[in-house]
């Protein structure tokens, strides 16, 4: 060993791993300013809509203590949370606000970090940007410190924005206001954390995010384990934590959100120590070597990106069939369920049907058909990266069509939101069809899952035409799927113009098993699908493909 090369590396295992850390943090933020501008805006601008509009929808201890009693079930504290929230929800809106609110913000949030985390490090590290960086006098964990320093000034920046937000609640409750701010600031941090040691055990980002999801699912699958059955498996999900503080109610305490503290420490010294021993490019965890020969149903562009996108495929599948069992759970209990709900909540559900379980089946379907879309839709991004990070170039290199390998992934994406559809409907047909105790729910419901293709596929065939043509504007692929959630979920609240609702697709399909079919309607909503699905194709074919 030279003595340049021991000086080196006395300096890495020193201060100096950390040099440049200041200057790869401003580049950082700046790179992410657009990224985190939409996040944050998003979930306190959201947070903020509903606080606003909540207390006109249950402007009574009454009306609060009537839906108490309707969502006291087990089913319902699994998507919500712990029954002390409900003891409260009479003395406090904000008690009940949280209740509803903290599983799905605090899941969102947790979103927003993994993927902040891991595009600043293993993405960065996977497309050679952190080669750059490191050809200056740069430390060996600055890029890592950078993106968790980054992440913790974020997550402080979205809790003063969630606790501003929530300011809009009745009452003087100052206090809990800054406590709500603060869970989601610690679920930021802890699952920020969590991706900084992802990203050194993985070596691809797509991995590393999958393990960060797959901590995801389980945080909120013990989260709604521990509130359906009020027991100590709350304490495993960092979701759960948060919820644990009891924000608004006469139990509301801080201290749960201390073991988010020390989660985060003891993650971020595992992802410092394990960055200094590892090869760069690499993550911890060996890569599984492949076949080195194809087999004969991958020797075309289209049969390998079905190959290339069955991961995606098969977590549509699995997440459609929790969500179904979930609806389906609840579906026996729709008419206790509706006496507790507002004016305004029963104009949301109430879709011209027979019954409250046909209404609240044909509301189910419409939203089983909007998440199913959602993993069509990451199909289609999977495309951008494959482009843009040079695999892609390879297979257009060999004798396809001009639109063969953009274009092969449309069909992935139809079949991946088709699956994701029909198994919703399955499920929430089996599960429903026993809650409710009658069987012919199965059929009706299947039935309901595949009125739903058609709008699924006019948003997959938007994203496709948006990255066939501007594919540079990766939020644009996402604004229609943004918008129809909005629609589905925010309309009635909003009192949206009937222009407004319309540009969904799912608002001109028939409520069905709610209404009768609509043929027509179907049908030309799917001209629309297929018009924007050849509008794809024309953009490209025209465009050029922009490989790095």
């Amino acid at each position: 060993m030279t003595a340049a090369t021991a000086v080196r590396g006395a300096d890495e295992a020193g201060l100096g791993t950390l040099a440049g850390t200041g200057k790869l943090l401003r580049f950082q933020a700046r790179r992410s300013r657009l990224y985190l501008l939409g996040w944050l805006l998003g979930l306190a601008g959201g947070t903020w809509t509903m606080a606003a509009t909540f207390p006109g929808l249950y402007p009574d201890a009454a009306d609060r203590e009537a839906y108490a009693v309707t969502v006291n079930t087990p089913a319902l504290r699994s998507m919500t949370g712990p029954e002390t929230y409900i003891e409260a929800y009479g003395a406090s809106t904000g008690a009940m606000f949280a209740h509803q609110m903290l599983m799905w913000t605090g899941a969102l949030t947790a979103v927003m970090f993994v993927l902040l985390v891991i595009r600043l490090t293993r993405a960065d590290e996977e497309t050679s940007r952190s080669e750059v960086f490191r050809s200056q006098p740069v430390g060996r964990r600055a890029d890592l410190a950078a993106a968790l320093l980054l992440a913790a000034i974020a997550a402080v920046v979205l809790g003063a924005l969630m606790a501003l937000a929530v300011a809009a609640l009745p009452g003087d409750q100052g206090a809990s206001a800054v406590l709500y701010g603060l869970g989601h600031t610690a679920v930021g941090i802890v699952f920020a954390s969590l991706a900084a040691v992802t990203a050194q055990l993985a070596s691809y980002a797509s991995s590393a995010s999958g393990i960060g999801f797959a901590v995801l699912g389980w945080s909120a699958l013990t989260a709604g384990m521990g509130g359906a059955q009020g027991n100590w498996v709350s304490w495993l999900s960092p979701i759960g934590w948060t919820q644990l503080t009891y924000v608004y109610t006469p139990e509301q305490r801080w201290w749960p959100l201390a073991l988010a503290a020390a989660f985060a420490a003891v993650a971020v010294a595992v992802a410092f120590t394990l960055v200094t021993r590892r090869d760069f490019g690499l993550g911890m965890l060996p890569g599984r070597l492949g076949s080195p020969e194809a087999k004969p149903g991958l020797r075309s562009a289209t049969a390998l990106t079905f190959r290339l996108t069955r991961g995606l495929t098969i977590a549509g599948a699995v997440t459609m069939v929790f969500l179904g069992v979930a609806f389906g759970s609840v579906l026996g209990g729709a008419d206790e369920m509706l006496d507790g709900l507002s004016e305004m909540e029963r104009a949301v559900i109430d879709q011209g049907g027979s019954s409250i379980e046909e209404n609240v089946a044909a509301t189910f379907s419409a939203l089983n058909g909007l998440f199913a879309a959602l993993f069509g839709l990451l199909v289609i991004s999977r495309a951008r990266k494959e482009e843009i990070q040079g695999r892609g170039e390879l297979i257009a290199a060999t004798a396809v069509g001009r639109a063969g390998w953009p274009g092969s992934y449309l069909p992935a994406a139809l079949w991946t939101g088709t699956i994701a559809v029909l198994v919703a409907g399955v499920c929430l047909g089996a599960v429903g069809s026993m809650s409710t105790g009658d069987s012919s729910f199965f059929g009706l419901l299947i039935a309901a899952a595949a009125a739903q293709l058609p709008a699924v596929w006019t948003l997959i065939g938007f994203a496709f035409a948006a990255y066939a043509w501007l594919p540079r504007l990766g939020w644009l692929r996402w604004l229609a799927w943004v918008w129809v959630f909005v629609v589905l979920y925010f309309g009635e609240m909003l009192k949206m113009p009937g222009w407004a609702t319309g540009i969904s697709p799912f608002d001109h399909l028939a409520n069905y098993p709610a209404a009768d079919m609509d043929w027509v309607a179907a049908g030309l909503v799917a001209l629309v699908a297929a018009a924007l699905i050849a509008l794809g194709y024309l953009g490209a074919r025209r465009r050029d493909l922009h490989f790095s």
